[in-house]
């Protein structure tokens, strides 16, 4: 009998195969290229060289210093302006590239689920579990999920149907409907009746 495959559960040992490897690398190239190839880059490229201008009107002098200084001068500006809306407002340039990461990093699902994708083949590898093997389990996985999916829409479906039914039966319970007024026809025929008899009776008289 096979023994089972011993489990790994620590995240750092995670962490470090996946540096060593050269998946962070990878990933990290794959990220900067996306970046350079969006309109969020272009977008900072033009709020760069408006600032470079704004400098070079204010003191035409920074010409005159060499590519270091002058790269230097900008990242401080760049840095100070940050920090300052930090404390007090919003914007700058460092601003845009805080909430690109934010949206296609930090908050994407889909990197989120690129990233468990890497990480569990790291992880089936370190334990030693072949490729059929694991084949296998990604499509039992797949299974449950569409299963836990499907029980999750039928609640759903169930729920909303029930919210319905208590909808209309609220609106049956609230609307009365009136009934017609009863008359009593015969009662009323027979005092009409009574009522004439008296009156055709031909009164006794006394002699």
């Amino acid at each position: 009998m096979k023994d089972a495959p011993e489990q790994v559960t620590d995240p750092k040992q995670l962490t470090t195969v996946y540096k060593k490897n050269g998946s962070f690398d990878k990933q990290r190239k794959v990220l900067l290229e996306n970046f350079k190839q969006s309109e969020t880059h272009a977008n900072l490229l033009l709020k760069l060289k408006l600032m470079v201008e704004s400098k070079v009107k204010q003191d035409p002098s920074i010409l005159m210093k060499n590519k270091g200084k002058i790269a230097a001068l900008i990242q401080g500006e760049i840095i100070n302006e940050h920090l300052g809306k930090n404390s007090g407002g919003s914007g700058g340039l460092l601003s845009i590239v805080d909430k690109d990461i934010q949206d296609k990093i930090i908050d994407s699902p889909d990197f989120h689920q690129e990233l468990k994708t890497e990480l569990k083949d790291i992880r089936r590898v370190m334990m030693g579990i072949s490729d059929e093997e694991y084949q296998k389990q990604l499509e039992e996985e797949k299974a449950e999920e569409e299963k836990e999916k499907r029980e999750a829409q039928t609640l759903s479906a169930v729920s909303d149907y029930s919210s319905s039914s208590y909808r209309v039966k609220g609106l049956g319970g609230n609307h009365r409907i009136s009934k017609p007024p009863r008359f009593n026809f015969s009662s009323n025929r027979q005092k009409e009746e009574d009522k004439d008899g008296k009156n055709g009776k031909v009164p006794f008289l006394m002699y």
